[in-house]
Formats: structure tokens, sequence, C-alpha cells
């Protein structure tokens, strides 16, 4: 770690705590909640159709940009400690983001791409869905983990994950749109 950087720590770490920022990883649980807003929506489409408007309008929020757009009141401290978060935290937890983030747009994507609207939900879509729901709260779970100053020593697997899902990003995303077309078919 650079000398700048523990400087900089040092400095921001006991304000930290009285603005709601784990004073550990740097990092505020406010940023869930642009997970948490998400899933519940995805909760309600299958009995709510017409919630599906809303669902779409969704779109991931990088970390600064959500503390940027909220009412958060320490929102530039929060900004601030999330870019000079320590390594472990802050690599961690934007692994999570992007896992989370990859799983909720292609779910979004499937059920635009197969019009649930018009068609509705099978028994198999709303499977899917819960299914899809399920990680989301898991990977929400690793998150607030990592938020709250715990390392997550299973990040070799999500690591390994991820990288296949960048060598194969376009090829799992088409298989997986081919399994929820095939649900509604």
């Amino acid at each position: 770690m650079s000398a700048d950087l523990n400087q900089i720590q040092t400095a921001l770490q006991p304000t930290l705590s009285a603005a709601n920022i784990n004073p550990v990883s740097f990092l505020a649980t406010d940023y869930l909640n642009h997970y948490n807003e998400i899933v519940m929506l995805l909760e309600m489409v299958p009995d709510m159709p017409d919630m599906l408007e809303d669902v779409l309008d969704w779109a991931p929020k990088s970390y600064p940009d959500h503390f940027m757009e909220s009412g958060f009141a320490a929102r530039e401290l929060a900004v601030e400690a999330y870019e000079n978060a320590p390594t472990p935290y802050r690599d961690q937890f934007d692994a999570f983001v992007a896992e989370i983030d990859l799983l909720l747009t292609s779910t979004l994507y499937g059920l635009q791409a197969v019009g649930v609207v018009e068609r509705g939900f099978s028994m198999a879509a709303r499977t899917l869905l819960v299914g899809r729901i399920a990680q989301a709260q898991a990977l929400m779970g690793r998150l607030n983990g990592v938020i709250h100053g715990k390392i997550d020593h299973d990040i070799s697997t999500l690591n390994a994950q991820t990288s296949v899902n960048s060598a194969d990003e376009e090829e799992e995303e088409m298989q997986s749109q081919e399994d929820i077309d095939a649900l509604f078919d």
C-alpha cells in the first residue's frame, strides 16, 4: 500500500462510523438498496405483470453514482471512502457487484426478450425467476458481508466463475437466453 493511500485511509477512518460507513471496509450498506429494490420488484412481477415496465427501467449503477444520486447524508464521504477502500475489500466488493449486475441484467434481458407481458408467466418461467432471485439474494448476502468487513474466502470460486463469464460471456448470454426462451414456448 502506498504511503499516500495509507495516510488518506488513516485520516478518513475516524469519520466513517458516524456516517454509517464501515470503518474496516470503507463501504456503506446503503448501496444494497440499489439491489433490494430490483429484487423486490422481480418478486412481484409474476403476479403483477404490469410491474414489468418498472422492472425493465432498472439498470446497474456504480457505487459512486448510487451515492451521488441518493439522499445519503454523507454521500461525498461515502464515495471518497470507496475510492480509498482497502484493496481486499474493494476488490471483493467490485467482483460481487459485477456478478450480481450480470445476473440481474441477463434476467431482465430475458424477461424483455420473451415478452412476458404478452405471453404471461408459465410455471417454468416462475421457477426460473425464483431461482434467479435466490441467486441475487445470495450474492447480496456475500456483498453485505464484505461491506461489514468480512473477507469472503470463497472468492476464488467467484473469480474463477467471473473469468469464465468474461471469456465466454457472449456464448453464455446466448445460452441463458435460449434457456429462457424455451420456458415461454
